[in-house]
C-alpha cells in the first residue's frame, strides 16, 4: 500500500489541477490600443466586446492600482480605440464625450454628452449581464447600480 499511496496522491493532485484549469474562465487577449490620457501604462484591463485581439464594442476599461480600481471608462471602443463614453473617477466625477487617441475631445454639445452617458449606461448594463450570466452577483449588482447612476446624470 505504501507504493501505491504516493501514486494515488499524484493522480488525484493532477486531476485536481486539470479540473481547476478547466473551470477557469477563458481570458482572451483583448486590448485597447490607446488608454485614456494620464492612465498608468500597463494598468488597464478591458472587459467587453472584442474582435480578434482588439476591444471592439461596448465595455468597461478599468485602471487597476493593485487590487483596486482607480478609475474606469464605460462606453464604446472601435477597433481598439476609445470612441464614445464616460471616464468615471471616484470622488471626482465624470468626463463624458467623444474620445480620440485616448483623449477626451472638448465640446459644448449637450446632445453629444447625453449620448456619451447613454452609451456608458449601456456598457455598464452589458457588463452587469455578463457578470450575472457568469454567476457573479456582486459584480452584476455593482454594474447595475453604475448604469442607474450614469442614467441619472442625463436628467
Amino acid at each position: 500500500m505504501t507504493l501505491r499511496s504516493p501514486l494515488l496522491l499524484r493522480v488525484l493532485a493532477l486531476a485536481g489541477l486539470v479540473l481547476t484549469a478547466a473551470c477557469q474562465p477563458s481570458l482572451a487577449a483583448c486590448n485597447v490600443t490607446t488608454a485614456p490620457e494620464g492612465w498608468a501604462a500597463g494598468s488597464a484591463r478591458w472587459d467587453g466586446a472584442c474582435s480578434g485581439a482588439q476591444a471592439d464594442g461596448l465595455g468597461v476599461l478599468k485602471e487597476q492600482q493593485g487590487a483596486s480600481v482607480k478609475r474606469m471608462f464605460l462606453g464604446r471602443v472601435q477597433k481598439g480605440e476609445l470612441s464614445l463614453g464616460v471616464v468615471d473617477i471616484p470622488d471626482q466625477g465624470f468626463a463624458a464625450g467623444k474620445f480620440e487617441q485616448g483623449k477626451l475631445v472638448p465640446t459644448e454639445d449637450r446632445q453629444l454628452i447625453i449620448k456619451a452617458f447613454d452609451e456608458a449606461a449601456r456598457a455598464a448594463t452589458a457588463a452587469a449581464d455578463r457578470f450575472e450570466k457568469a454567476g457573479n452577483a456582486a459584480s452584476a449588482k455593482f454594474y447595475r447600480g453604475k448604469a442607474k447612476e450614469l442614467r441619472e446624470q442625463m436628467d
